[in-house]
C-alpha cells in the first residue's frame, strides 16, 4: 500500500489548481485530464518503487511524465521562461542514443580498459604502470560504478536526491582528470590506433569517461532544479578527494624521482642533497625499478616523470650507483622488483627483464625466470702436495619466453685458478679455448650477437672469476656448464690442510631457498668436516670421502670446509712439466715461515650501512699487539681519521652510525700515503660488499704499480657480495684477501695472533728445475696440478714485470684463466677459426679420477717412498 504524505497531496492539489485555467482555456475536459494525470503519477510511483510519496517525489514525477506547465507569472519575465523551458527539456529522460553513449563510454569502456590492463599489463610493460597499487585499482574501478549510479539516478530517479551521489560523481571526475592527464602522451597514438587496430580507445577511455561523467552531473543538476529537490551537493569536495588521493599516492615516487634528479647533478653539493633526500624519503622500490632500466618509449610517455625530472631520465648504471649510496647494498643482492608487467600474449612487453647487461662485464640485475636448476661440486685432494681440484657442474633453467644469459661472479678457494671449462652442446661435452683476455671476450660477444652457444670465464679480482653463458633456452630450457678449479690447501699445520668450496658472490639468476648444492670430496687420507656439517665415510679401504648438501647462504661458511690429514714428514713434492719448452720438474717445498708484524698498520673501515659490525671491530682492536703501530680511518662521505688505536678510538667506533653506501677509494688512498711512509706496512680494509666504485680507482692502482714493494692491502669482507674496487685492482700482487670463516671477530683475532713474536705460518715455495733427465732424489710425486699452480704464479710475475705477451702465451700453454687470459667455449670449429682460437684437446684437461686410479697412484707413491728409505738406510749403514 503506497502512502502519500500530507505535503505531497497539498503540492499536487496546488499544481492542479494552477494548471486548471490553462486546461479550461484549451477546451479540454479538466476532470478527465486531472484523473489521467493521477493515474500516470501512480504508475510512475510504482515503477520507482516508492512506498512513501513525498512532495519532492511529486515534483520529480510531474517533470518526468511531461505534465502541463502552469502559466508563468508576469514577474518571471522572458529569461525565466526560457530557463524553465530548457530545464523541462534537460530534465527529460535521456534518449536511446544518449543512453548508448553513456553506457558505452562511461561504463563499459572504462571497465574493459581496467580489466585488460590488469590482466595483460600492456601499458605497464610498454610504457608506464597506471595501476601500481591496489589503491589505484580501487579508485579506477569507482569510475564505471559511479557513472552507472549517476545514469540510474537520472533515468529512474530513486537515488537522485542522495548527497553521496554528488560526492561519488566528483570523485570520479578527479580520477578521470588525473588519468586523462597522464595518458595525454598516448592520446595521439590512441587516435591512430582506433583506425588501424581498434585498441586506441583504451588510452582515450579516461577522456571519454570524463565527458560522460560531466554530462551526467549536469543533467542531474538540471533535473533537480526542475523538480525543486535542491542542488546535487558534494561534487567539488568529491573531486578534491579523488584527485588528492591519487596525487598522495604518487608523492613517494615523485620525491624519489626528484631526489634522483638531484643525485645525478654535476654539482657535488647538489648530489649530496639528493642522496640525503633519498635516504630519508626515497621509495626503495622505485630506486630498485630504475636499476633495471626502462625502455625509450616508457621514458618518453611517462608524463609524471617528465614533470618531476624535466625529462632527465636516470640511466640504469647511475641508478645502481645511487641505490648503493642510499641503501649500502648491491641492487642485485635483493629480489628483482615486483613490477606488474606484460602477461599472456603481451609477455614480450616485460621491460624490466630486458637484460641491458647481456654480454657485458658486469653481472647486472636479476633476470626473471632464470634459476639455478642443479649444482654439484666434486673434489679430489692430494694431501701430501696440499692441492685440491674441484669441478663445479651447474645447470641453468630458463622459465621465461626469451633466451637469457646466466652470469655469476665466483669466489675461488684462496690461491685458486680456473683450469678447465666445459659446455654441453646437444648433450656433447665441448672444451674451452684459453687465450688472451681481449681475444676470448671479443669472440664471446660476437657469438652472443648471433644467438649461439658460448660460455666465457675471466678474472674479476683476486681469487674471483666472472662466468657468463648464453643462451639458456626459453620455456624451460637448460644450459649445462662445468668449471674446473685447481687450488692449494690452506695449511693449518704440517699435518692438516683446509679445503674451501668455491661459491657465488654475485649472480643474475635466482636460487630458491629450498635449493641445495651437492658436495662430494675424496682423497687417499682421512678427511673431516670442519664444522660437522658434512658426512664422513670410507667406502673403500685406503680411500676416504665426505659428502653432503649445503644451502647457497652457507656454502662459504667454515662449517662446510674440509680438513685434510696429511703426512707431516712429507715436506717436498714434485711433478714433471710436460708443457714447457724443455722437459723440467716443478718442485714444491713446505716450510715454516716466521710472521713479522707490520711496521705500521692502517685500518680502513667501510662506513656503509651494510657494515653493521662496528662494535665487533671495536672489541677486537683490544687484542691488537701493542708492538704494532696502528691507526684507524673510516670511509664516510669524506675520509675520517679516527686516530691511533686507543680506548677512545674503540668507544668512538662502537658508537659510530653507519649510513648508506660510502666511497672507500679516498680513504684507501690516504691510508696508502700514510702507510707508505714506513717499509713493510699493511693496510687492513674491513668492508661490506662494494658494488660500485664511486671514484676512479686509478690513483690507487697507480700507487701499487709504481711501487710494487709498497704497503700491502689485505681486504676483509664482512659478508658475501661483489667488490668492484678489488676488481679494479685485479692483478696487483700486493692486494690479497683474508680467508673468511663467517666469524669476523675470530678471523681478525687469528690475524692479530699471527703477529706475535712466536708467530709462524706454514707456506709452500715452488720452483721449476729445467733439467728433468734424472728422477728427483727425494720427495713424493704429485699430479700436474702442481705445475698449474707454479704457472699461475709465474704468469703473475710476468704481468707485474709488464711482459704481457709472455704471460698470455704461458696462460694459453698451461690452460689457465688469469688476469691476462680467459677461457671461452664456442659451438662450432668454424667459430673458433674465425676468432683465431683453438679449443684444447680433451686429453689435456684435468678431471676427477676414479677411486681405483687414485688407489694405484697412492700405492705407487708408497712403494717409491719405501724403496728410497731402504736405499737411504743402506747408505747410512
Amino acid at each position: 500500500m503506497r502512502t502519500w504524505t500530507v505535503a505531497a497531496r497539498e503540492v499536487l492539489e496546488q499544481y492542479f489548481g494552477r494548471v486548471r485555467p490553462t486546461l479550461e482555456a484549451s477546451g479540454a475536459d479538466v476532470a478527465e485530464v486531472i484523473d489521467d494525470l493521477r493515474r500516470h503519477l501512480e504508475q510512475e510511483a510504482a515503477i520507482s518503487q516508492l512506498e512513501v510519496v513525498t512532495e519532492q517525489d511529486v515534483r520529480r514525477l510531474l517533470a518526468r511524465i511531461g505534465a502541463p506547465e502552469p502559466p508563468a507569472s508576469e514577474a518571471s519575465g522572458r529569461h525565466e521562461g526560457r530557463s524553465s523551458a530548457v530545464a523541462a527539456t534537460d530534465s527529460r529522460p535521456p534518449g536511446r542514443l544518449a543512453n548508448a553513449m553513456t553506457i558505452g563510454f562511461g561504463i563499459v569502456l572504462p571497465t574493459i580498459a581496467l580489466l585488460i590492463e590488469w590482466m595483460s599489463g600492456m601499458c605497464a610493460g610498454a610504457f608506464f604502470d597506471p595501476l601500481p597499487t591496489l589503491w589505484h585499482v580501487a579508485l579506477v574501478a569507482l569510475v564505471p560504478l559511479t557513472n552507472w549510479l549517476l545514469w540510474r539516478a537520472l533515468t529512474h530517479g530513486g537515488e537522485a536526491g542522495r548527497g553521496w551521489v554528488g560526492w561519488a560523481g566528483g570523485l570520479a571526475v578527479g580520477v578521470e582528470l588525473y588519468y586523462a592527464l597522464i595518458f595525454l602522451p598516448l592520446m595521439l597514438p590512441g587516435l591512430l590506433g582506433i583506425v588501424f587496430y581498434g585498441w586506441g580507445l583504451l588510452p582515450l577511455s579516461p577522456v571519454l569517461s570524463l565527458v560522460v561523467t560531466l554530462v551526467l552531473i549536469r543533467r542531474l543538476r538540471v533535473q533537480h532544479t526542475a523538480i525543486g529537490s535542491g542542488a546535487v551537493r558534494g561534487v567539488w569536495p568529491g573531486f578534491a578527494v579523488g584527485l588528492a588521493g591519487l596525487v598522495l599516492l604518487e608523492i613517494p615516487e615523485a620525491l624519489t624521482r626528484y631526489g634522483l634528479t638531484l643525485a645525478t647533478d654535476a654539482d657535488p653539493r647538489t648530489v649530496q642533497r639528493g642522496i640525503n633526500l633519498l635516504r630519508s624519503w626515497g621509495d626503495r622500490g622505485v630506486l630498485l625499478r630504475d636499476c633495471y632500466g626502462r625502455t625509450r618509449a616508457a621514458e618518453n610517455m611517462d608524463l609524471v616523470g617528465w614533470v618531476v625530472t624535466g625529462g632527465r631520465a636516470t640511466r640504469p648504471e647511475k641508478a645502481r650507483e645511487i641505490y648503493y649510496r642510499v641503501t649500502g647494498q648491491p641492487f642485485n643482492s635483493v629480489a628483482a622488483p615486483k613490477v606488474r608487467t606484460g602477461r599472456a600474449r603481451w609477455a614480450g612487453l616485460d621491460d624490466w627483464t630486458w637484460d641491458f647487461d647481456q654480454a657485458g662485464e658486469q653481472v647486472g640485475g636479476r633476470v626473471k625466470g632464470l634459476t639455478l636448476h642443479s649444482s654439484r661440486l666434486d673434489a679430489v685432494v692430494e694431501p701430501d702436495a696440499a692441492i685440491a681440484y674441484c669441478e663445479w657442474t651447474m645447470e641453468f633453467k630458463n622459465g621465461s619466453a626469451r633466451q637469457r644469459e646466466a652470469r655469476a661472479q665466483i669466489l675461488l678457494p684462496p690461491g685458486g685458478v680456473v683450469s678447465r671449462l666445459t659446455l654441453w652442446v646437444n648433450g656433447e661435452e665441448r672444451e674451452a679455448a684459453f687465450a688472451g683476455r681481449g681475444e676470448v671476450r671479443e669472440a664471446y660477444e660476437k657469438i652472443v650477437r648471433q644467438r649461439r652457444d658460448p660460455v666465457l670465464v675471466t678474472t674479476a679480482g683476486p681469487d674471483r672469476v666472472l662466468v657468463q653463458c648464453f643462451p639458456v633456452p626459453p620455456d624451460g630450457g637448460i644450459m649445462k656448464v662445468r668449471l674446473g678449479i685447481t687450488a692449494p690447501l690452506e695449511m693449518k699445520s704440517a699435518e692438516t690442510g683446509l679445503m674451501r668450496w668455491p661459491h657465488a658472490i654475485e649472480r643474475n639468476f635466482t636460487i630458491h631457498e629450498t635449493f641445495r648444492h651437492q658436495l662430494w670430496v675424496e682423497g687417499p687420507r682421512p678427511l673431516a668436516s670442519a664444522g660437522g656439517a658434512l658426512q664422513t665415510e670410507q667406502f673403500k679401504e685406503g680411500w676416504h670421502a665426505i659428502r653432503g648438501q649445503a644451502q647457497e647462504t652457507d656454502l662459504w661458511l667454515a662449517r662446510n670446509s674440509v680438513e685434510v690429514a696429511r703426512e707431516g714428514t712429507v715436506r717436498e713434492v714434485w711433478a714433471r712439466d710436460t708443457r714447457g719448452a724443455t722437459p723440467s720438474v716443478v718442485r714444491r717445498t713446505l716450510r715454516a715461515a716466521a710472521v713479522r708484524p707490520p711496521s705500521r698498520m692502517v685500518i680502513v673501515i667501510d662506513g656503509s650501512q651494510s657494515m653493521d659490525q662496528m662494535p665487533v671491530v671495536a672489541e677486537v682492536l683490544t687484542e691488537l699487539p701493542s708492538t704494532v703501530e696502528a691507526s684507524v680511518m673510516i670511509a664516510g662521505d669524506e675520509p675520517i681519521s679516527v686516530g691511533t688505536v686507543s680506548a677512545d678510538t674503540r668507544d668512538r667506533l662502537a658508537r659510530w652510525r653507519v649510513r648508506g653506501g660510502q666511497d672507500n677509494v679516498p680513504a684507501l688512498v690516504e691510508a696508502w700515503d700514510l702507510a707508505a711512509q714506513k717499509p713493510d706496512s699493511l693496510i687492513v680494509w674491513i668492508c661490506a660488499p662494494v658494488p660500485e666504485v664511486l671514484e676512479s680507482a686509478q690513483g690507487l692502482r697507480q700507487r701499487y704499480e709504481r711501487r710494487p714493494n709498497g704497503p700491502s692491502l689485505m681486504a676483509v669482507q664482512t659478508r658475501v657480495g661483489p667488490n668492484r674496487l678489488l676488481e679494479a685492482l685485479d692483478g696487483i700482487a700486493a692486494v690479497q684477501l683474508l680467508p673468511r670463516t663467517g666469524d669476523l671477530a675470530a678471523d681478525l683475532r687469528a690475524l692479530f695472533r699471527s703477529w706475535t713474536d712466536s708467530g709462524s705460518r706454514w707456506e709452500w715455495v715452488q720452483q721449476r728445475e729445467a733439467d728433468a733427465s734424472a728422477a728427483p732424489r727425494e720427495g713424493a710425486e704429485a699430479s700436474s696440478h702442481l705445475v698449474r699452480l707454479w704457472a699461475k704464479d709465474e704468469i703473475r710475475r710476468l704481468a707485474v714485470s709488464r711482459m704481457t705477451e709472455e704471460a698470455v702465451e704461458l696462460a694459453g700453454r698451461y690452460q689457465l684463466v688469469t688476469p691476462v687470459s680467459g677461457a671461452v667455449v664456442l659451438e662450432t670449429a668454424q667459430q673458433y677459426r674465425s676468432s683465431g682460437l683453438e679449443p684444447v684437446p680433451p686429453s689435456t684437461v684435468p678431471s676427477i679420477p676414479e677411486p681405483s686410479t687414485w688407489a694405484l697412484f697412492v700405492l705407487g707413491t708408497g712403494m717409491l717412498l719405501f724403496v728410497r728409505r731402504r736405499r737411504a738406510s743402506r747408505v747410512s749403514s
